[in-house]
């Protein structure tokens, strides 16, 4: 292997299981607002066939009537991050099961690995603490909703980390969890191994190259050592 091979991992729900605390977060967010609204799990499942925190805010917002104006709707936003992030830290949320032997095996043959998302600096900040501390600077490219002009499922994101990393889409990898970031990963062209979380296993993954409960490093390599 050599850096002409690429680990795009696709979302932060890729690394670390957030989903519920993402949930309770808004949640709090919304009481401290005032707001009567409230997400169980099953509606937060439903919530996250679409991407975009601020966009499924905007969309409560109309079909509750509540008369949010935009700066209302992004101080919301803000303040779930805020809340999410504190969460994930002080609770040392663990990496997902193969995360790091999935890191630590791609470094040992020298491939690149990115983080492909399209969600706030805050968060991808909170979530890779701990990669960071196993392995300095594990990512060699991170693309956030800075980025971007479009949020997944567009293929922008992709696009822009393949370009900076210098790899093509034939020789990388991506590992997804929703079905709108695998919508992504397959317009850029790339061979997508999709690892549900516990709120999006059951999305359509029909798209998926494979399938797996959870990342498995010699699938990963194998994937890119055969394509």
């Amino acid at each position: 292997m050599s850096k002409d091979k690429a680990i795009l991992f696709g979302s932060i729900g890729v690394i670390a299981e957030t989903s519920d605390i993402q949930r309770r977060a808004y949640n709090a967010a919304f009481e401290e607002k005032g707001l009567s609204w409230s997400w169980s799990r099953d509606e937060y499942r439903e919530l996250l066939v679409k991407g975009g925190g601020r966009a499924r805010l905007r969309r409560m917002n109309e079909s509750t009537g509540a008369g949010l104006e935009e700066a209302d709707i992004l101080a919301i936003h803000r303040r779930k991050i805020e809340l999410a992030c504190a969460e994930i830290r002080e609770e040392k949320t663990p990496l997902r099961s193969g995360v790091q032997k999935t890191i630590e095996d791609a470094r040992a043959r020298d491939i690149r690995l990115a983080l492909v998302t399209t969600t706030y600096p805050a968060n991808i900040k909170a979530v890779i603490e701990p990669i960071n501390r196993i392995q300095e600077n594990a990512f060699d490219v991170i693309i956030s909703v800075e980025d971007v002009a479009f949020i997944k499922p567009n293929p922008e994101a992709y696009q822009i980390a393949l370009g900076k990393l210098g790899v093509k889409p034939e020789n990388a990898v991506a590992i997804e969890d929703t079905t709108t970031s695998l919508a992504s990963a397959k317009r850029a062209g790339l061979y997508a191994i999709c690892t549900p979380g516990e709120l999006t296993d059951q999305q359509d993954f029909s798209a998926a190259d494979e399938l797996l409960d959870e990342l498995d490093s010699e699938r990963v390599l194998s994937a890119l050592g055969t394509r």
